[in-house]
């Protein structure tokens, strides 16, 4: 872009100028275009076991691992598809189903979400507006609790929302320093230090 500014060109210029239809590969967008992050974490809480001795309870419950990956360029925008792996079943999803193949008894169940949208992100904006405010009214207007409301409309907390785009975050400063990022530590500095003091 030689032909529009040069190092001797100011900040002012630069950021008062219209960019409309630059050519993003020749810009200063640093916007990756395909994106991989891996994610691990150890053994998660257990919930409440019959077994009395806790090291037994722990017996395959190793480190996780969870992998994102996204492509800006494909033909299928804005769909998403998931696959879940565990040590009794698995469990694949995209736009239109969710299927659930159990080891333990061999049999495989399809669901078919009962909306499906055409609409931001697949339906989600659309779905989590719905959701919140059937929550707020929830809370409002049938007297329940926020904690409930959350979960049963949202399906998660303020807080697990929170800690899920401190993820991102954490990724995002993991791909810039082309490093690896610790998220509890990264908490701490970015979150706890920073805007919970």
């Amino acid at each position: 872009m030689a032909e529009n500014y040069g190092p001797e060109t100011s900040i002012e210029e630069i950021e008062g100028k219209n960019w409309f239809g630059r050519c993003v590969y020749e810009a200063d967008n640093d916007v990756n275009d395909e994106q991989v992050v891996t994610i691990t974490w150890e053994n998660d809480p257990l919930p409440p076991s019959s077994e009395p001795d806790p090291e037994k309870a722990l017996v395959n419950r190793g480190a996780k691992t969870a992998i994102f990956h996204m492509v800006a360029h494909t033909t299928r925008i804005c769909k998403r598809h998931s696959s879940i792996y565990g040590s009794d079943g698995e469990i694949y999803a995209d736009n239109t189903t969710i299927t659930v193949d159990n080891f333990n008894t061999g049999k495989k169940k399809t669901y078919r979400p009962w909306l499906q949208e055409d609409s931001g992100h697949g339906g989600g904006d659309s779905g989590l507006t719905r959701q919140f405010i059937d929550a707020v009214d929830a809370v409002k207007n049938k007297g329940r609790k926020v904690e409930d409301a959350q979960r049963e409309y949202v399906g998660c907390s303020l807080e697990e929302i929170i800690r899920s785009h401190g993820m991102v975050f954490a990724a995002e400063e993991a791909r810039k320093g082309k490093k690896v990022v610790g998220f509890a530590e990264w908490w701490r500095e970015e979150v706890e230090k920073r805007v919970l003091s």
